[in-house]
């Protein structure tokens, strides 16, 4: 499902504070105007840093015709608010991801000189790969499901 700018500011991933957006095929990033540099910093790094991995979230995104919300929270109390403790993946300045009917949900807070921007990425990174696999055997899976069915 292609998500709108009005569906995402009904779900629980929305804050106040986003009031700039970048959208480019797979990613829908959403950010304060203030931290437009470290939004940039991180969409344009994520493109060039893993092209294997940029291909296959574009891949992802045009079967399903779903989005990767990278969502870029001023602290992590605000974080807090909004993702469970069980949604937190990864160690040092960890990110948060949730699965929702418009495709993944990433939460991060904005990159400070307590943040390190290198470390969210090698998060986000790591993540992206490891739900990306699962989502290749969910995928499988309903094949094998519809082929069965079929066979029945």
């Amino acid at each position: 499902m292609a998500a709108t700018y009005s569906s995402f500011m009904t779900t629980r991933f929305y804050s106040p504070v986003f009031n700039t957006a970048l959208f480019d095929g797979a990613f829908r990033i959403y950010f304060s105007q203030a931290y437009e540099s470290s939004a940039l910093k991180i969409y344009h790094l994520l493109q060039t840093e893993d092209p294997q991995l940029w291909s296959q979230v574009k891949k992802w995104s045009s079967d399903s015709k779903e989005h990767i919300f990278l969502l870029i929270y001023p602290d992590m109390n605000s974080i807090e608010v909004i993702f469970d403790s069980g949604d937190k993946f990864g160690t040092n300045h960890a990110i948060f991801a949730k699965d929702w009917e418009e495709g993944l949900a990433l939460g991060l807070c904005q990159p400070s000189e307590t943040v390190n921007i290198q470390n969210q990425l090698e998060n986000i990174r790591a993540y992206l790969s490891t739900w990306l696999e699962k989502q290749s055997l969910l995928n499988f899976q309903d094949v094998v499901s519809e082929n069965q069915a079929e066979k029945q």
